[in-house]
């Protein structure tokens, strides 16, 4: 296919450096949702401020504590692999085998050790080029280079009636879409003001129009359909049942359910009452994976993007939800998502100063869960998960060896004070496959 070879030649540039490491997203009754200064930056602020207040050095205040860790490397290299190729299959012009290899994965639902599809992955390496090309475009001021948007109409004219394919394309196409907004993750519903937005946005719905997700049994495909919702019109109306459909095509996936609560806040998609009601629906379409898992991971990131939103909670469904979810699926990688859920995103000083009284209790009641958390059902620690916990969900992360060293640090500090007695009368704290071990002083 002529289009690649016409891309720019700094895309590949680009990735060379980046694998060197030098290239690093009203309701009357409603809670007040808290200006972004304090959601976002000062409740972070707040807590950071809380941990390094009256710290010992480490070696002092951990002494003790023998809590294994594990390395960013063995997730980054399972995602690296399959973004890596899908980018292979795309430059070698191997199109048809990209969307066989989508669709396989996609079919059985294949994610790695986190989590996140691989299908997913192999779709985000596979249009990397392109939109790595459009960004490049916008951050000049110009628009992107026609050859690559031919590129990818070519793409679909080699593989007629491959959804695989169609799907990357469709994906591309947004992708370039937001590009045209600006380089940082949205924070909330974009406006439609600008033209290539609504272009691309409008092509990608064109594409994915030939397939239906559910008839295919592709949750790639309901996934995208989802995201084609930011430029819809209509997307209060069609968001629960997009979602819903998502969710039924993969109910053991729980970020589909993660990013259905945050598109129901009110700067999104929908209402806090509309929000709580699709959780409760949720959890009983789930029931059976979840227990009442459901309705805690559709309310999950919305109380850390929205700290005064737990006022609204079902705090006892909430609750039992976190109990099923450990229970069920209580992998390590969950384990530290809850851990770090009720130490970090749940302490008090996460929330701004004016919290209401609901809301405050109903966040202590999850804090309160963190010591039986730790104590009963953590082995390992995974570090970026205690760092995420302290950004909002609508800020870019930073980078991967800067989560690492700031989570550990965290969950350190925080599983530190949870053990204080015991580490101050000299005993060790050991935590591993066999569960938590206390021994005497040597």
């Amino acid at each position: 296919m002529r289009g690649i070879s016409r891309l720019p030649d700094l895309i590949a540039a680009r990735f060379d450096k980046a694998r060197r490491g030098e290239v690093h997203e009203t309701d009357a009754r409603a809670p007040k949702p808290a200006a972004r200064s304090q959601t976002d930056a000062v409740g972070a602020a707040q807590y950071a401020m809380s941990l390094s207040r009256g710290r010992k050095p480490r070696a002092d205040r951990e002494r003790g504590l023998i809590l294994p860790v594990q390395s960013l490397g063995q997730e980054d290299h399972l995602r690296q692999t399959f973004i890596g190729r899908g980018l292979f299959l795309v430059r070698q012009e191997q199109w048809d085998k990209l969307g066989e290899t989508i669709r396989s994965a996609d079919a059985a639902r294949e994610t790695t050790s986190e989590g996140t599809g691989t299908a997913s992955l192999l779709s985000q390496g596979a249009r990397s080029d392109f939109v790595h090309a459009a960004r490049a475009a916008f951050a000049q001021g110009k628009v992107p280079d026609n050859n690559v948007i031919v590129a990818l109409e070519e793409a679909l004219e080699e593989t007629p009636e491959c959804w695989g394919v169609a799907t990357v394309v469709a994906q591309a196409h947004m992708d370039i879409g937001l590009a045209a907004l600006g380089s940082g993750p949205l924070a909330a519903r974009p406006t439609f003001d600008n033209k290539v937005f609504r272009h691309h946005f409008a092509r990608a719905a064109e594409v994915l129009d030939s397939y239906c997700a559910v008839e295919l049994g592709s949750a790639l495909l309901a996934e995208a359909r989802c995201d084609l919702l930011l430029a819809a019109p209509d997307a209060p109306d069609r968001v629960a049942d997009d979602y819903e459909d998502l969710i039924d095509l993969d109910p053991g996936n729980p970020a589909h359910m993660r990013r259905f609560g945050l598109r129901l806040l009110p700067r999104w998609f929908g209402t806090y009452e509309r929000l709580d009601e699709l959780a409760h629906d949720t959890a009983e379409r789930v029931a059976d994976i979840w227990g009442d898992g459901g309705y805690t991971w559709v309310w999950f990131d919305v109380l850390r993007a929205v700290p005064e939103a737990a006022e609204r909670l079902d705090i006892d469904r909430y609750l039992e939800g976190m109990a099923d979810i450990l229970e069920r699926r209580g992998t390590q990688h969950v384990v530290n998502l809850m851990a770090a859920h009720a130490g970090v995103v749940m302490d008090p000083t996460s929330a701004p100063d004016d919290t209401g009284q609901r809301a405050a209790e109903n966040r202590a009641a999850i804090n309160a869960r963190f010591a039986a958390i730790v104590s009963h059902h953590l082995h390992e620690l995974h570090p970026r998960h205690w760092a995420e916990a302290q950004q909002s969900p609508f800020q870019a992360l930073p980078a991967p060896e800067a989560l690492a060293e700031d989570g550990e640090a965290i969950a350190r500090s925080l599983i530190s004070r949870q053990f204080h007695d015991e580490l101050a009368a000299g005993q060790i704290v050991t935590f591993s496959p066999r569960g938590l071990e206390m021994q005497p002083p040597a």
